[in-house]
């Protein structure tokens, strides 16, 4: 979220900003996506070397949840497929938001395949809309168009970080029947139950961290780590009454994608729900850390933790095995 900022104060560069070059968004809209993407990548390899602080903060972050699983090589390797990933999303942000629509529907139709949508229409039939749960996970800046072009009502929450990427994200969104909640003062809640009642799918991401409404009781595990819980889904199923799913837009092979949507039994929803929708993203996570993309803001969060509340290392159920071979040096 941007922050409101004085008259003569100039708006923080980050990663975001610094990617939407005119050039790239020229790139985006003209060019073969691999050179786009290219373009993109020696952007942010450019932006990391003039901001080394962020670069350590995501190796640390990453080093603090699987250091004690992996090898220094393993880890190596990590480093560099996640910043790959970081790249893959500004990339396909670009590609969403400046491509010609025609090229956008085009390579969603044939290179991104749908699980689960049974789960999905089961929910719907409610008609009290939906709550999709998502993260900042894999190519999901394809979420909402996906499920747009196929014929679902859908609402997202969004913060533009230019001027230009959001006049051409409302643009977008008006020809597909998208919905854009983009609050100016913070306040989501009301635009999100008025998108449910009109029985939408509202799309929204657990691991918003900057966005928590933390409980002063509650503390939730995530990847080894026990922080103060978030009761926003909480809150918002609570008021609206609607039911719930989990849905990640996983990276696959040769640039397609599928998005699998879960149950997370919204049909009487347990207490602290968040927590479960949590538990799901982070089975994804340690299966593929590097398409995940949170790792700069949770690692904000680690360092504000008390040292007696940070375990070390992941549960023993989770997967210092699959990562190793995962990312065994080729």
């Amino acid at each position: 979220m941007e922050s409101t900022k004085s008259t003569n104060q100039q708006p923080r560069l980050n990663l975001s900003k610094f990617c939407q070059t005119d050039l790239s968004r020229k790139l985006a809209r003209w060019a073969p996506y691999q050179l786009s993407q290219m373009y993109v990548s020696c952007l942010g390899g450019f932006y990391y070397s003039r901001h080394p602080e962020e670069r350590e903060l995501i190796r640390r972050t990453i080093r603090q949840v699987f250091g004690e699983a992996l090898p220094r090589l393993h880890l190596e390797r990590l480093y560099r497929r996640t910043f790959a990933g970081i790249f893959a999303h500004y990339q396909e942000k670009l590609f969403l938001a400046y491509a010609p629509v025609a090229r956008v529907k085009t390579h969603l139709e044939q290179r991104l395949r749908l699980s689960g949508t049974a789960e999905l229409n089961r929910a719907l039939s409610t008609q009290r809309g939906v709550i999709v749960v998502t993260g900042h996970y894999g190519a999901v800046e394809f979420l909402p168009g996906a499920l747009s072009l196929q014929g679902y009502p859908v609402a997202i929450i969004v913060r533009p970080q230019t001027k230009e990427l959001a006049e051409s994200l409302t643009r977008r969104a008006a020809a597909i029947n998208l919905t854009l909640i983009m609050p100016e003062d913070g306040n989501v809640l009301p635009a999100a139950l008025k998108a449910l009642r009109e029985g939408r799918i509202l799309v929204t991401e657990v691991d918003e961290f900057p966005m928590w409404r933390l409980s002063k009781t509650e503390t939730v595990n995530f990847l080894g780590f026990r922080m103060p819980a978030d009761r926003t889904l909480e809150v918002l199923q609570k008021r609206s009454g609607a039911p719930l799913v989990t849905a990640l837009v996983r990276r696959e092979p040769k640039r397609r994608y599928c998005l699998d949507i879960s149950p997370i039994g919204w049909a009487s929803p347990p207490p602290m729900i968040s927590r479960r929708c949590l538990q799901h993203l982070e089975r994804a996570i340690v299966a593929a850390p590097e398409q995940w993309y949170q790792w700069k803001e949770f690692g904000k969060i680690l360092a504000g933790l008390p040292q007696r509340a940070a375990p070390a290392r992941l549960q023993e159920s989770y997967a210092p095995q699959v990562c190793e071979a995962h990312y065994a040096p080729a």
